[in-house]
Formats: structure tokens, sequence, C-alpha cells
């Protein structure tokens, strides 16, 4: 399965993942790539907006205990996000009146997850001004903006053909089940 297939959007992928025995391999691989490039990122901005953590100045902290302090969490914290797409997922395809197959929308989700890469600068800048005291960041770059609305756009066109593989879902069905997943995900989102 050439991982391009992922980005360009193509069934296959998704049908790759829930049948090809070697998938698994292919999900922890994103995980780790996905939580590790997420922990740099937040590592980075740290670094660069200052301020303290935990009440120690972040230029203090040598760079590679703040890089590992960022890429173990963010590798459990992508975990935790897989899981959560699966069960939303899962929950949207039941209430459709789908199969469920938790399975295959786990198999499926992992593959989701180098669609969310373009919308990581904006969540790691978010994090990176929530942990430091630093007050001077101002707000979220333009550029991380617009990466992070291309970021969730690619996520939802992929959701669209997980819900069309694993559920075999008519093509309407499947566009409420990730309108669904949208609404479900903004409304817990705009709680936090």
């Amino acid at each position: 399965m050439p991982i391009i297939d992922i980005f360009l959007l193509k069934p296959d992928a998704y049908v790759h993942a829930c049948e090809n025995r070697r998938a698994p391999l292919w999900i922890s691989a994103f995980i780790i790539l996905v939580g590790v490039i997420y922990g740099i990122l937040v590592a980075l901005l740290q670094r660069s907006i200052g301020g303290e953590l935990q009440g120690i100045p972040v230029a203090h902290i040598p760079f590679w205990v703040l890089m590992l302090g960022n890429i173990l969490p963010g590798i459990v914290i992508t975990i935790m996000i897989h899981i959560g797409i699966m069960l939303v997922a899962w929950l949207m395809a039941k209430a459709l009146g789908g199969r469920g197959e938790l399975g295959l929308l786990y198999r499926a989700g992992g593959y989701l997850l180098p669609l969310t890469l373009p919308a990581l600068p904006a969540v790691a800048f978010t994090v990176a001004v929530t942990t430091t005291t630093a007050h001077s960041a101002g707000p979220i770059p333009l550029i991380y903006q617009a990466l992070a609305v291309f970021g969730t756009a690619l996520f939802l066109a992929g959701l669209y053909h997980v819900f069309r593989v694993t559920q075999n879902f008519p093509p309407t069905r499947t566009l409420f089940a990730v309108a669904l997943f949208a609404a479900f995900s903004v409304s817990i989102l705009s709680l936090a």
C-alpha cells in the first residue's frame, strides 16, 4: 500500500487497513509518527515562545528533556485520539443503521491519523501557549489556522471513505455520518 494513497483519499487505502494482515504495523507506525511530530512541534514552540514551564524557565530546561517530555505524552495522546476516533465513528455508524464493526473502524481509523498532520502546528501552538507562562505569543498564526482547516478537511474526506468501506453506506448516508461525526466532535471540543 503506497502511503500516498492515504493522502490521495483513495478507498483502496482503507480496504488495505481492513484486509491486510500487516495493517496493525502500519497503524502503530502512524501512531508513533504523529505522536513524535506533535511532541517535537510542542517542544520547539515552547522553546521559541519562552516563559516558564511548571515554574522553570523554558530556556533552562535541556532541549532533550523538553523533547522527551513532549514526545512521550504526544504518543499517548495520539493513542487516545485514535481510540476516540474509533468510538465516535462506531457510534455514528450504529446511529445510522450500520454494522458497527469496531475492529474494522479501529484499523481504518488508524489510517486517518496521517491526514491530521497538517493540523498539528495549530494544536501544538495552542498547547505550547497554554502550558507555558508566556503571554506574549499572540494569536495562532494564520498559516497554522489554514493548515488546521486543510487537515480537518482531509480527515473528514478520509472518514467518508472509512464509512463507505467499513459500513457499506450509500453516499448520502455516508455524508450524513461524517456530518454527525463533525458535529459531535465540535460540540465536545467547544466544551474544552
